[in-house]
């Protein structure tokens, strides 16, 4: 994207699609760009979370309300009702959001509205035996704040909530379409999830892998020179000094009362 000054792919992995993108570092002004300014400042990481939705313009209504910063591609504010993918500041939402009509461009070439697509492929052929995406983490200071945002301006489903002695977290888990995102803060000093909020802010912190065999998973993505840093009997948490700094969780556990399931 020339305008972004970006290097972006869409993956499809199961129910979920992973977009590894860098800034076109060979492109003069990169560092200057929006994602330049957030590699500089964040290195590699997650960055937000994309969800689809009927009409962008009244979600961008929706956060317009509740005072929350709205953007268009190349950090533009969007002071009129867009017709294209809005973002919202990170700031205001607890972590940064993209929203996306069904005009978008992508939409033509994604495998998972064709008649013919099976979500259960990685599962049943693939070592990971991948389900799909189980949630994706938030980091919060204020859970409250966050579960306000996700739930009454955003119009989430709160499913369920609990405290993980793995992440040293406690969290609320919200619907948000067909996304569930575990809203978290730390409770416990010296975790993934302490540092990274110290450090970084609010911010999109981790993604989490839903599969049937977490024994199978481990064995295959070790064998490919990742390292699992933290587990319980049903999560792995892998290093992200071996996954390019993106954090990432493989579990076999479902969310309660995820409706997916």
């Amino acid at each position: 994207m020339e305008a972004e000054i970006r290097d972006a792919s869409l993956v499809t992995l199961g129910d979920c699609v992973l977009e590894p993108l860098s800034p076109a570092f060979r492109v003069e002004g990169w560092d200057k760009s929006s994602l330049g300014k957030f590699y500089r400042r964040f290195g590699a990481r997650w960055q937000s979370i994309a969800v689809f939705c009927e009409d962008t313009g009244d979600v961008w209504q929706a956060c317009r309300d509740a005072g929350i910063r709205v953007y268009v591609n190349g950090g533009i504010p969007a002071d009129e009702r867009p017709t294209r993918p809005i973002m919202t500041h990170p700031k205001d939402t607890v972590g940064l959001l993209e929203f996306c009509g069904w005009d978008y461009p992508a939409v033509a070439a994604d495998p998972r509205l064709r008649a013919d697509f099976d979500p259960n492929w990685w599962r049943d052929h693939h070592p990971t035996t991948l389900e799909r995406l189980a949630y994706t983490t938030v980091m919060a200071k204020d859970l409250d704040r966050a579960k306000h945002i996700y739930l009454d301006v955003l119009g989430g489903t709160l499913l369920h909530e609990n405290e993980s002695a793995l992440t040293g977290t406690r969290n609320a888990y919200v619907a948000l379409g067909e996304v569930v995102i575990e809203l978290a803060t730390p409770i416990r000093e010296g975790t993934f999830a302490s540092v990274d909020l110290a450090d970084n802010g609010e911010v999109h912190h981790a993604v989490a892998i839903k599969v049937a065999d977490h024994a199978q998973a481990e064995k295959y993505l070790t064998s490919k020179g990742l390292s699992v840093s933290q587990r319980d009997d049903e999560t792995l948490l892998f290093d992200p000094a071996t996954t390019h700094g993106a954090l990432f969780r493989f579990t076999t556990r479902s969310v309660p009362n995820d409706p997916r399931v």
